[in-house]
């Protein structure tokens, strides 16, 4: 079996993290597995850069970045969240089709990568992971970034226009969409966008033997934390400028156990808005971004409890890759990120969105920890049992194997 991975990147970001670790988990099944991007950020040889195969490709890819960007700022982007057009032409069928894979499994192909004509082009079997909602949606990648029109003279309902066209030229297409959550595939249904579609629930997977309990008291010693202080893990890309990913919430949480005294540290990492989290009274540890997965683990492993504060995700990696490092998750129950863990299981999933709730979340897991309840023990169960990368390649050899036996010849 071929597999085709098409997607903007092969390692930056949580989508693209997600699509190299089916990628090198599939190669290790046996699979012979590619991967086509149009920026490269591993040494894989696998993985290809589609500017690199075609000139004129090359020359669209230089392109469609600024373009996209420049139709955000005339169409006024009210929101100030990430917008897809895809209406600039590429050579990306032609480059798909005359490759020798069985399959293509798209994956986050945002800034204009794939063009919306350019699907109705493959003639390949075609699985897509859903890592946001862009493909059922129009302009936007959630609902969130869906705009009021406020008409001008050189206004454009790009929200209106792009679903038409995703209707137009995608309606009749047997695409096999998968989501990482139930919820994913709800909303596809709800749009009721894409009724001939097939659909699949395959959670993400991570690597265990990486992500697994790492004790560093190393580490540990040289951030200042003394071997019985409790300290919250908190990690996200755009934590303050994204306002799915619920930075303000984190505040909220920690200035209502602040009011509570609660007693601890709290480590920070990701990129340059992790910066702008206050402190709210506590020592809060700022780690930058980390961008090396064993690093992570041990950050994770510090954790008594790992804060996940998002209004809204597809899945949520960060918490399924606390869970592996044996740490228990404070979140939301909403969206996709209601079914990475149990609640009171694994964690505490508080009512949407209540900041006091969360809070009482930490405070019931430290106090189930103090009373001898195993929690690393129970959450690395789970998440080997559900979070593996043989499941996470199964699942999905499963899913190629029907998909290719159902298409025409």
């Amino acid at each position: 079996m071929k597999i085709l991975h098409v997607g903007s990147t092969d390692c930056v970001g949580g989508a693209s993290r997600a699509s190299y670790r089916l990628h090198k988990a599939l190669e290790e099944s046996g699979v012979d597995s590619k991967m086509l991007v149009r920026r490269k950020s591993s040494h894989d040889p696998k993985v290809s850069v589609s500017g690199e195969i075609s000139i004129f490709q090359n020359f669209l890819e230089k392109l469609t970045p600024p373009i996209e960007r420049a139709l955000r700022r005339w169409s006024g982007n009210p929101t100030g969240s990430m917008w897809t057009f895809g209406i600039i032409p590429s050579r990306l069928a032609a480059i798909i089709n005359s490759s020798d894979a069985d399959l293509v499994h798209l994956h986050w192909a945002g800034n204009g990568f794939l063009p919306v004509k350019t699907l109705s082009q493959i003639r390949k079997p075609l699985v897509w992971t859903l890592h946001d909602l862009w493909p059922i949606i129009g302009v936007g990648h959630y609902d969130d970034a869906i705009p009021e029109l406020n008409p001008k003279w050189l206004s454009v309902d790009w929200e209106r226009r792009i679903r038409s066209f995703k209707k137009k030229y995608w309606g009749n297409l047997g695409i096999t969409a998968v989501g990482p959550s139930p919820w994913v595939i709800e909303q596809l249904r709800k749009m009721h966008n894409q009724p001939g579609w097939g659909t699949a629930v395959i959670p993400y997977g991570l690597d265990t033997s990486v992500f697994k309990p790492r004790i560093d008291l190393r580490l540990r010693k040289e951030l200042g934390i003394s071997p019985d202080r409790t300290v919250l893990v908190f990690g996200a890309l755009g934590a303050t400028s994204d306002l799915r990913k619920g930075g303000d919430l984190l505040e909220g949480v920690l200035e209502e156990l602040a009011q509570r005294h609660f007693d601890g540290d709290i480590l920070v990492f990701g990129d340059q808005d992790s910066a702008k989290i206050c402190s709210h009274g506590f020592r809060l540890i700022r780690l930058g971004s980390v961008c090396d997965d064993t690093q992570l683990a041990k950050i994770y492993s510090l954790g008594d409890v790992f804060l996940f504060p998002s209004r809204e995700e597809t899945f949520g990696q960060t918490a399924s890759e606390a869970l592996a490092c044996g740490t228990p998750v404070v979140g939301f129950r909403a969206a996709g990120q209601a079914s990475v863990f149990r609640h009171k299981e694994h964690g505490y999933q508080a009512r949407p969105f209540s900041v006091s709730d969360m809070a009482n979340g930490v405070e019931w897991i430290i106090s189930e920890k103090r009373r001898g309840r195993l929690w690393q023990t129970e959450c690395r169960e789970f998440a080997l049992k559900e979070y593996s990368l043989a499941r996470y390649a199964s699942r999905h050899y499963d899913l190629y194997d029907k998909v290719i036996m159902s298409s025409p010849a």
